[in-house]
């Protein structure tokens, strides 16, 4: 490991109304690491990060950045002594340029007046060491991709002498492309001395990428332990305490009646004679390449977009969808992709997202009066029923963890009692505990009959919960698996067209 120790966190205690968040935490960080951090939502990752960022300052215990005792009582305590954080959410001001957003706290000026040009060059050279060299430091944020954007965060980090950074989630929403060309820029900085908290859901990325792995359960570390000496499975059991293949057990019912078939379904390039069918007590699978077709397909089938021809049968019943109504009135609920724009109102309570899709059963009289005391009563036996961890009902959904989000949107859809459930990535940005819940509710659904059609770009999870898979590749579905025909390999080679 490494000789010189920057960052060590001892007897790190925080205490919450109700609730101890932090019970005598020992975490520490060696200069050039790349240090992951892992637990489920809840398990105390980010209260510890809070109390390294001084955004919620420990109760006690001691704080050492390279052998001195510092105080972290304020965000500005954490930057000067040399601790950057890149959130989840990005902080970047979109309709400035990239130069303006580098340096916003540091821009060169005489007077009122900003000098340009040495602002210019100071961000042309940082842009040069995070990779990003191609663009002019006048590029408007929002002209950048995703990835882009987070590179430009580490710019400005590198601009005030970071020497610990903290990237929380940092690769929820790039595309591959973007997590190697962010990893290559992370083990840049890991070169130069930078040392790097790692905190992700993704274990294939924290295993790709970190020295060590520090693991965290209700409020106290378990263990920290070299990454070439542990695997997934036991990293697996320490979040969670139960082993990775505990998490895909399920029971595999008869098949019952056709709810759902959809024939010769197209539109335009996206997708062409599209052909499969649902039935009771079944979970069907859809994997293929991002860009392939898939998401298309199911929001055309909701009525959120448009198909240009094929039909559509559910029960055996010929069926018109033009608009997301009509799939609702069907007995088709659809857990969209992006949770937080499409399925959730982010700025309204738990108890009103949980009903939004079902107001009407909740009204008294024509009149539109709702029936508070009865909607209350359902939310609370869902909040039990999905184990949504939510101090109030009134809490409004966007302080929720991701995987409280979803099970929250989940139970939105279910509260209709669709007979067909589609739900696209359900546990994109999900802890693994959180995963393991939305796999029980929906074997639950199974058992009650439903039938669940489910697209997922993780190999392991579409294997492990599926009993039929369709592989789309170029907007056409290419082939069918069977449960016990259906191999990793076989799924790669066909959704890439024989190229493994």
């Amino acid at each position: 490991m490494h000789e010189e120790r920057c960052l060590e966190m001892i007897g790190i205690e925080k205490h919450f109304p109700g609730v101890h968040a932090l019970k005598q935490v020992d975490f520490s960080l060696e200069k050039g690491e790349i240090h992951g951090l892992l637990g489920e939502n809840g398990a105390g990752k980010s209260t510890l990060m809070k109390a390294l960022g001084g955004v919620e300052p420990a109760d006690s215990g001691t704080i050492r950045i390279y052998g001195e005792n510092v105080r972290m009582h304020t965000p500005k305590d954490a930057q000067e002594h040399g601790v950057s954080f890149i959130h989840q959410e990005l902080s970047l001001f979109l309709d400035l340029d990239i130069a303006t957003n580098i340096y916003i706290q540091n821009i060169p000026h005489s007077g009122a007046f900003i000098r340009s040009r040495e602002l210019y060059k100071k961000t042309s050279t940082v842009l040069a060491e995070v990779g990003l060299g191609r663009y002019a430091p006048t590029t408007k944020i929002k002209d950048l991709q995703m990835g882009e954007r987070q590179l430009v965060e580490i710019a400005r980090c590198l601009t005030m002498q970071t020497k610990i950074l903290v990237l929380d989630e940092p690769t929820s929403s790039l595309t591959k492309k973007e997590v190697e060309t962010l990893f290559a820029l992370m083990r840049k900085l890991k070169e130069q001395g930078i040392s790097i908290i790692f905190i992700s859901h993704r274990l294939d990325e924290v295993f790709d990428i970190c020295d060590r792995i520090t693991v965290m359960r209700d409020g106290q570390k378990i263990a920290t332990i070299d990454t070439a000496q542990t695997n997934t499975n036991q990293i697996v059991a320490l979040m969670i305490g139960r082993s990775l293949s505990e998490m895909f057990m399920r029971n595999h019912y008869p098949v019952g009646e056709e709810l759902l078939r959809v024939e010769h379904f197209s539109r335009g390039e996206r997708f062409q004679d599209i052909n499969f069918s649902v039935h009771a007590g079944e979970i069907v699978g859809l994997y293929g390449l991002m860009g392939s077709g898939r998401s298309e397909i199911v929001r055309s089938i909701f009525g959120i977009e448009r198909y240009e021809r094929g039909s559509i049968y559910v029960e055996g019943k010929k069926v018109r969808i033009t608009h997301p109504a009509d799939a609702i009135a069907c007995g088709i609920g659809l857990i969209t992709e992006n949770r937080r724009e499409e399925g959730l109102m982010v700025r309204q309570s738990v108890q009103f997202n949980l009903v939004s899709a079902n107001l009407n059963a909740y009204r008294k009289n024509i009149l539109g009066f709702m029936d508070k005391k009865r909607e209350t009563a359902t939310c609370q036996a869902n909040v039990r029923e999905f184990n949504i961890k939510t101090s109030s009902l009134q809490k409004k959904a966007k302080f929720l963890s991701g995987g409280n989000q979803q099970k929250v949107v989940i139970a939105k859809w279910l509260n209709r009692s669709p007979r067909v459930l589609i739900l696209d990535e359900p546990t994109r940005g999900v802890d693994v505990g959180a995963k393991y819940e939305i796999y029980h509710i929906l074997e639950q659904q199974l058992k009650q009959g439903k039938g669940i059609f489910v697209i997922s770009s993780e190999l392991n999870e579409i294997m492990g919960i599926c009993d039929r898979i369709l592989v789309i590749r170029k907007g056409h579905i290419v082939e069918s698996f069977s449960h016990d025909a259906f191999s990793k390999e076989k799924l790669l080679e066909s959704c890439m067209g024989g190229q493994k």
